[in-house]
């Protein structure tokens, strides 16, 4: 190859090097602070411990108002019968049962009269009694009415009645989701937990939650509550678990299993690109971990980027002085939203190296051909 065309062809590369047309792994970091279309922070670790801190108080604060919404349901309304459910009867009497003889000497009679279920019309059909209404009635109420029945139509003096709920499909509470197979807890006088209703679904636990710890799974595990006339109220399955939260009757719960945060990952600098999603919120650190850290071949070291998307503002976009002490105390700290963009632009020098490439391409097989 001559002088004038090796000339000709290294001007050439040299000017392909600063255009678009050589391939590279996006905007170089002075671009990127220039840019104008987007707001440039600084990240310093004061700023990035203070974004920490607020982001915990943020979220302390969103599982109160959670737990107290939740809290609620210690305050729930009795039970009331309704088409469906199951109530078991006995009654208590010094008088005899007809055609059992005369009563036991000295205390009352026990009368097991069974189980009867509430017909579409709310009516149950008692022994000798005939058709009674319960809909709608309380367990206290429904034993006073039992009780009434027999008294009015004289087949028993001064009964006591006891009603217990033996099964209440409208109040039982659904468990589903990420649980394997849908399941309905039974509701109880003495009322259910949120805790209760999901260690029953779960059972073992290894279907939803995994085996070994949590905190290495890149989902999270969160439990929602939907109760009727209300928002749905999603908390973590550990507070679930962990508070004696009141559930209503007819309660559905949701188990849901996702990332709750994710992040995308980009810039010719970093080992993976991709969108990553974590169980809990990264710091960026932790992000630029699990993918799998800087290219040392690649990347530029002295700036890492985070962007954010802001409700009614520009974009911001975080600068850390990857290169610096301080950009590394702040990465450590730095709180990443979801939706976040983590951006590692390639070293000048990869430029330079592209060119290199490419004249070595060029001039190779000229040099073999002479």
């Amino acid at each position: 190859m001559s002088a004038r065309l090796r000339t000709a062809t290294v001007a050439s590369l040299l000017a392909l090097s600063a255009c678009s047309a050589l391939p590279g792994g996006g905007p170089s970091a002075g671009t990127m602070r220039k840019a104008p279309e987007v707001d440039v922070v600084a990240v310093t670790p004061e700023l990035a411990a203070a974004a920490r801190e607020r982001t915990a108080l943020e979220r302390d604060t969103a599982l109160a108002n959670a737990l107290a919404r939740l809290g609620g349901a210690a305050l729930a309304p009795e039970f009331r019968f309704a088409p469906g459910d199951v109530a078991a009867v006995s009654v208590w009497s010094f008088s005899p049962w007809p055609g059992s003889g005369a009563g036991m000497a000295g205390g009352p009679n026990q009368i097991d009269l069974g189980s009867f279920t509430l017909a579409n019309d709310g009516t149950v059909i008692l022994p000798y009694a005939g058709r009674l209404a319960l809909a709608g009635m309380t367990l206290a109420q429904a034993q006073q009415a039992v009780a009434a029945r027999y008294v009015t139509l004289r087949i028993l003096q001064r009964p006591s009645a006891l009603v217990k709920v033996s099964a209440s499909p409208h109040s039982d509470i659904l468990v589903t989701g990420a649980v394997g197979q849908p399941r309905t807890v039974g509701w109880s006088a003495a009322g259910v937990t949120l805790a209760q209703a999901v260690t029953q679904a779960l059972g073992d636990g290894n279907a939803t939650l995994g085996a070994g710890d949590l905190s290495a799974t890149r989902a999270a595990v969160r439990v929602a509550v939907l109760r009727e006339g209300a928002a749905p109220v999603e908390i973590p399955v550990a507070a679930a678990l962990e508070e004696r939260i009141a559930l209503q009757p007819g309660d559905r719960v949701v188990v849901r299993k996702a990332p709750s945060v994710e992040v995308t990952m980009l810039g010719g600098g970093t080992r993976r690109n991709g969108v990553i999603g974590f169980a809990k919120q990264p710091a960026l650190a932790e992000a630029l971990a699990e993918a799998n850290g800087l290219d040392g071949n690649t990347a530029n070291d002295h700036a890492v980027f985070v962007l954010r998307r802001r409700e009614g503002a520009k974009p911001v976009l975080y600068d850390f002085a990857w290169k610096r002490g301080a950009g590394l105390v702040a990465a450590q700290d730095f709180p990443l939203d979801n939706g976040d963009v983590v951006y590692v632009s390639e070293a000048p020098i990869v430029s330079i190296q592209k060119v290199i490439g490419l004249l070595f391409q060029v001039t190779l097989p000229a040099q073999v051909l002479k």
